[in-house]
């Protein structure tokens, strides 16, 4: 398996090779064109220089060609239009032999003679002999005569295999100097991959004990930043998993202990029946009337859960409307006048008279009545319930508050669960299922709300906090 470390190695090293490889060939390709282009314009800038002085010379004047030719060594010739020297920079007092011009120039001259009346002509002189090549350029004055220049230099093509060599060299030095550092660059890059891929196996292995330590501002400490966010999430979002389905446990052996008392008693007040233990007509109709309570109780019991679980999974739409707290709490309390006035309770109603919500009246009234029952159920002491409906920024809070013993902290956060009793002794004593105070909690989240309970001075509060 290729690392990173690796990878980017390789692709240096093929980009400099690439580099030095498109340098010699560039070389091979362009060089001679781009030395005989930039010499080209030396030679014009010269020629012309060489015209100036030599037409404004009352006699003969050749002052910048000496020292050209003993500056840049170029030679400089002027001949007739009958092809005989009048100047050589190289010979300036020559001999007849030495006068006369080579058959090349001499060649090139009447090949180009009407090209040169409007510009010049320049061609590599390359001879067997390396040092007598030369770049020869030749232009026509005014007066007919024309100027020859001849630029030695070595053959372009050595020229050409030195640069190669020369850059081959430069290229292996830089790639040694670039090894060294991409191999000390890559390792300060991969170090921190390397920590996050180890810390991404650890997740995926359900292991969030390690965290990403990069302090980097760049993309990889936002990887690893982004990493330790999906951790977290991670652990929360499976914590909150288990838990769920340790509540679905606890559902089940809830429902089965609920469901299981009152199918012992119908079946043992069926097989008393069928057995004849009932005798008479009293005792048949006793019998009769308590396998329809139990009957009664297990279908209350299926149609809560049914209900409870069409709300959890938003099968129900909210009504939402706006009504008056104080007026809505007073119809409650009104409908539990009976039931508190035969338990000999005191019942009280604090409540601000111009409060309005926005809510789902069905619902919530039937929050409100979960709670009241429950109250009622578990009332002690003075026997006193209260009834608080207040404001308090922008959302309503509703307490209901009964007199009677407190509850365990540890009980407090499980009374919400589907179900769940604090006491199950008294459960058939009061005829619930455990399911309304769980019902009550997702009525308050439906509405964006909350559920808490508090032990308080002599008893208990149970309220709720909904948006306006």
């Amino acid at each position: 398996m290729k690392t990173i470390k690796t990878k980017l190695f390789c692709i240096f090293m093929i980009l400099m090779i690439s580099l030095i490889l498109g340098g010699i060939i560039l070389n091979s390709v362009f060089l001679e064109s781009y030395y005989i282009y930039k010499n080209k314009g030396v030679l014009v800038s010269v020629s012309q220089k060489i015209k100036d002085e030599y037409m404004e010379a009352e006699k003969d004047n050749y002052q910048y060609a000496d020292t050209i030719q003993s500056i840049d060594n170029i030679n400089t010739i002027i001949v007739d239009k009958n092809y005989d020297i009048k100047y050589n920079s190289i010979h300036p007092k020559s001999n007849d032999e030495e006068k006369r011009l080579s058959k090349e120039i001499k060649q090139t001259i009447m090949e180009n003679e009407k090209r040169l009346s409007k510009k010049y002509v320049y061609y590599i002189d390359e001879k067997n002999n390396d040092q007598r090549t030369k770049l020869v350029f030749v232009s026509q004055i005014e007066n007919g005569d024309f100027i020859i220049l001849k630029k030695s230099f070595k053959s372009i093509h050595e020229s050409v295999v030195i640069a190669n060599q020369f850059y081959i060299l430069a290229g292996f030095i830089v790639m040694l100097i670039g090894a060294i550092f991409i191999i000390i660059f890559s390792n300060k890059i991969t170090k921190p991959i390397i920590e996050m891929s180890k810390i991404a196996e650890n997740i995926s292995n359900l292991k969030f004990d390690k965290v990403v330590n990069i302090d980097s501002k760049d993309e990889i400490g936002r990887l690893g930043n982004s990493i330790n966010k999906i951790s977290d999430k991670l652990n929360k979002s499976i914590d909150e998993l288990k838990q769920d389905v340790e509540r679905k446990k606890e559902l089940v052996r809830n429902m089965s202990h609920e469901l299981k008392t009152p199918i012992g008693i119908i079946k043992g007040y069926a097989e008393g029946l069928k057995f004849g233990v009932a005798n008479d007509r009293e005792t048949m109709d006793k019998y009769c009337s308590i396998l329809v309570e139990e009957c009664d109780r297990m279908d209350s019991l299926v149609k809560e859960l049914l209900h409870y679980s069409m709300m959890e999974g938003g099968m129900i739409k909210l009504n939402i409307v706006s009504f008056n707290v104080n007026e809505f709490l007073g119809k409650i309390v009104e409908r539990f006048k009976p039931a508190i006035d035969e338990k000999n309770i005191t019942f009280t109603l604090e409540c601000v008279n111009d409060c309005e919500i926005h809510a789902d009246r069905d619902l919530l009234e039937k929050a409100i009545n979960n709670f009241i029952t429950n109250a009622i159920d578990h009332v002690k002491g003075r026997r006193i319930i209260n009834i608080i409906g207040k404001k308090e920024e922008n959302k309503i809070k509703i307490g209901v508050f009964n007199t009677g013993d407190t509850i365990c902290e540890e009980e407090m956060d499980k009374l919400w669960d589907v179900c769940y009793k604090v006491d199950r002794s008294r459960t058939r004593k009061y005829g619930g299922h455990g399911i309304g105070l769980s019902l009550v909690r997702l009525i308050a989240q439906l509405h964006g709300g909350i559920t808490k309970v508090k032990n308080v001075e002599e008893g208990v509060t149970f309220y709720l906090e909904i948006p306006e």
